[in-house]
């Protein structure tokens, strides 16, 4: 009798120690799912959502990422140029919330084509057609070029639409 009394609770110590460790390993997993970095593409923006509110946003280096606060529970990060930093969220008693890495990396897309002539860059996208397309980085010139462009393309339109 006492022997299955001692068995029982060697199988009831087994069975809380298999317990307590899938909870544990559980905690550990979702600690490590949150500690993953926030990846944003250059010249896109990402939503992120909140479970809690936040009220000050602290962003490592502004010239990599820009995030903007939509709600107290919303960020919206945009990519600014590549590389790696981090941000801050902090509560209404500016007790720290979160502190996460962020990266942000060139796009992915296909059809990107970057043309160097000697240290003068310029970017574009190709289809079918290559059409310019402006980066960080690009020579100034250039940049300014495709932005006239651009909007002489938009005084057109507009002046379409107005029926001018």
């Amino acid at each position: 009798m006492q022997f299955q009394n001692i068995k029982r609770l060697v199988i009831m110590e087994r069975l809380i120690i298999s317990a307590l460790f899938s909870v544990l390993s559980l905690g550990l997993f979702a600690s490590s799912t949150s500690a993953a970095p926030i990846n944003v593409l250059i010249d896109e923006a990402k939503i992120v959502e909140l479970s809690r509110p936040v009220h000050q946003v602290i962003i490592g280096n502004p010239a990599i990422a820009d995030v903007a606060l939509q709600s107290k529970n919303v960020l919206v990060f945009t990519g600014k140029s590549a590389g790696h930093t981090n941000i801050i969220l902090l509560d209404e008693n500016n007790r720290q919330i979160l502190n996460k890495k962020v990266h942000v990396n060139t796009s992915n897309e296909s059809g990107l084509v970057i043309m160097y002539r000697g240290r003068s860059r310029s970017s574009y996208h190709c289809g079918t057609v290559c059409n310019a397309r402006i980066a960080l980085g690009d020579n100034p010139k250039f940049t300014a070029d495709v932005m006239s462009s651009t909007d002489a393309k938009l005084n057109l339109a507009n002046k379409a639409a107005r029926g001018n």
